[in-house]
């Protein structure tokens, strides 16, 4: 056993090595603990807890002490960010007509080198591409909530010094979240995908907490040992999680959900209801619904 680190610019996961049928997909930056190796197949534990095989010529081995230092949720001095644009080039110089080295999805973690120059920020890749990106697409890693932390005692995304213990914090990041998934509308569906090339319906919740700092359970069930748990469907506020056999969508309120669905009228991220009366009713979802889950400390005053 030891660990290692994605190289390529996103690289699938399969249940095994033969079928090579996908399960999820990592991005460039994210550790891995290598369990063994089946010719040209790794069997791998991710930083959140989820196993299955890939490529081995899309990661590299690293030390351990260089694992928890491209983990943004380890205690770390490391300087890591977290690229927050649903694509980003890496360019050879700070401008735009520059060669593009090469292409990272939002969620890939890089190294920034320096300090930004007119809006400009020069970084490394696990690959150990250096190039530049916009400052504006990358995210610094101590802005993230470390979910070891309660989260009463978690740090909001979007003000760093103010913990999630309020009304108008916990607004603020349930809009964060909302915000992620919202930049996936459009997006086809891909089984097992996590980027805006190909998105599945438990890799947009995923990722879309995964942005603000959370690493919920990547398939649509609650489990535990992660900080999704289950509410009363009476107490369901933005941002909190709808369970369905198989399925899994983020709440937005007033009965509507985001969620990236295989349904072959629809086939890709789109926002739905569970109202009747609305034209964009899903009744086979609304009648299946069996589970809310959130991450959210209950409060007095509703978040609607």
């Amino acid at each position: 056993m030891h660990t290692a680190i994605v190289i390529a610019s996103h690289t699938f996961l399969y249940e095994n090595p033969i079928e090579k049928r996908i399960s999820d997909e990592l991005l460039s930056g994210w550790p891995v603990v290598v369990q063994q190796q089946q010719g040209e197949f790794l069997q791998i534990t991710t930083h959140y807890g989820y196993d299955g095989w890939l490529d081995a010529s899309d990661v590299r081995d690293i030390l351990p002490e260089e694992y928890v230092c491209w983990n943004p949720w380890e205690h770390t001095k490391n300087r890591l960010a977290i690229l927050c644009r649903g694509i980003t080039d890496i360019l050879k110089e700070p401008k735009v007509q520059a060669e593009i080295l090469s292409t990272l999805f939002m969620g890939s973690t890089v190294v920034p080198i320096g300090e930004p120059e007119h809006g400009w920020q020069k970084i490394r890749t696990a690959g150990e591409i250096c190039g530049y990106v916009p400052s504006i697409s990358l995210l610094p890693s101590e802005c993230m909530i470390n979910t070891r932390l309660s989260l009463g005692n978690s740090r909001c995304l979007l003000n760093p010094s103010q913990a999630i213990d309020g009304l108008q914090a916990q607004r603020q990041l349930r809009s964060a979240i909302i915000g992620y998934a919202k930049s996936y509308l459009g997006v086809q569906y891909r089984w097992g995908g996590k980027t805006h090339a190909g998105i599945d319906c438990s890799g947009l919740t995923f990722m879309s907490y995964y942005m603000c700092g959370f690493l919920i359970y990547r398939d649509a069930a609650i489990v535990d040992g992660y900080p999704v748990r289950e509410i009363p469907f009476s107490q369901v506020q933005p941002a909190d999680l709808l369970y369905f056999p198989g399925h899994i969508a983020l709440y937005l309120g007033n009965g509507k959900f985001i969620h990236s669905t295989g349904n072959p009228t629809s086939f890709g991220c789109v926002i739905n209801s569970l109202n009747p009366q609305d034209p964009d009713y899903r009744k086979d979802l609304a009648d299946s619904l069996y589970a809310v889950g959130s991450v959210f400390k209950k409060l007095q005053d509703s978040c609607n």
